[in-house]
């Protein structure tokens, strides 16, 4: 996922280091050997402040790398901001206050965008506790109106006629059963707001995957990432009401590639099949990792069977149309799928579960096709 974007960054950070010593050795020799450290420092602090920036609602991590990235060339080399070309002048002017009004203007709104967010976080946490103490506080109350009803019975049985135990008995039924229907109402109630606010913060989660670790091999996400976000996303769900679904990508005959082309072969395969999950999935809440092996999972958050059964075949047609290719070599490849949608309440090891048995399916069915997960699936060989 990361790949193709770092290899461009260090080719344009090659040729850009070039223009850059070419400017500072034209200098006039009598320009001050201090004033190229400190500007080359500051070059280097812009460079990183822009490669660990903090994603904002209006700009992606790369819009924000690429921006500190013109600001360090107009340190070094009197680059305009504008058009990224050089000044003629054999020393250029640098615009300080308006690098300080850049640096200082989005340094505010990192604190803005941080700020908000821990806010609103706090404000979950604050109403889920809340929630849980008013539930806890009503539910005692129901429990005693139930005692207290369960206590006219009584009496009513040691001491009354069988009328009036009747006319009790009645009595009982019918206030349990209201008690009842009023504690179904205030859970679905406490459901729906907590639903409500959990929605706010829901793709903050995307933010939160930047800290996971991601496989060597393909730059996507691994094992563990995925572990943790499937349980992030099924607990979401449980709560919100919120459509997910899963797709485990199986590489077809990948055996018979490693054996016949070699392990290299099969490493670069797996890496181009990477970038077409990428672009095939390409939004922010959009979880792609390596499952294991020749196996990925993509974990489709607010998507139903509809439309992730449409994305999945979507990438099928993007591995069967472009060519796998390793040196001069074409490799044909297919892939199989197997999609389940999260159902209500439903475990993560079943769901994952019946997302692989779909994946069976598809491979005794004869592979390079999607499945959809059914009840009662028998398992088959996977290959």
């Amino acid at each position: 996922m990361l790949g193709s974007w770092s290899i461009g960054k260090k080719d344009q950070s090659a040729n850009g280091s070039q223009k850059e010593q070419d400017a500072i050795e034209s200098r006039p020799t009598g320009e001050s050997g201090e004033s190229d450290k400190a500007a080359e420092t500051l070059a280097r602090v812009l460079r990183c402040l822009g490669r660990h920036a903090i994603e904002l609602d209006h700009l992606s991590e790369e819009e924000i790398e690429k921006e500190f990235e013109r600001w360090a060339r107009h340190v070094l080399v009197g680059a305009q901001i504008g058009d990224g070309t050089k000044n003629r002048d054999a020393s250029p002017r640098r615009d300080w206050g308006a690098l300080t009004q850049f640096v200082n203007g989005h340094r505010q709104q990192e604190k803005s965008y941080v700020t908000r967010n821990l806010q609103d976080m706090r404000n979950v946490l604050c109403e889920f506790t809340n929630i849980m103490g008013r539930t806890f506080v009503e539910d005692q109350e129901t429990d005693q109106q139930v005692s207290n009803h369960l206590g006219q019975l009584r009496t009513a049985i040691e001491d009354g006629s069988l009328q009036d135990v009747k006319q009790a008995l009645l009595a009982v039924v019918e206030g349990i059963s209201a008690l009842v229907d009023e504690r179904k109402e205030r859970q679905q109630q406490r459901l729906e707001s907590l639903g409500e606010k959990l929605r706010v913060v829901e793709e903050e989660l995307g933010g939160a995957r930047k800290l996971m670790t991601l496989d060597a091999l393909t730059q996507l996400y691994n094992r563990g990432a995925l572990d943790l976000q499937l349980e992030r996303t099924a607990g979401m769900s449980f709560f919100s009401g919120t459509l997910a679904c899963i797709l485990i990508v199986d590489v077809d005959h990948f055996k018979h590639v490693n054996d016949t082309y070699g392990h290299p072969a099969g490493d670069v395969v797996l890496q181009q099949l990477a970038k077409r999950l990428v672009s095939t999935f390409p939004r922010k809440t959009d979880f792609i990792a390596r499952y294991g092996g020749e196996e990925f999972c993509v974990l489709l958050q607010g998507a139903g069977e509809e439309l992730s059964q449409r994305l999945g075949e979507r990438l099928l047609d993007a591995v069967r149309g472009e060519e796998f290719s390793y040196q001069d070599i074409t490799i044909p490849v297919t892939a199989s799928i197997g999609l389940a949608e999260l159902l209500p309440g439903e475990t993560v090891f079943s769901w994952i579960e019946r997302a692989d048995r779909a994946l069976y399916r598809a491979k005794d069915n004869g592979r390079n096709q999607l499945c959809l997960a059914t009840e009662n699936v028998g398992v088959g060989k996977k290959d």
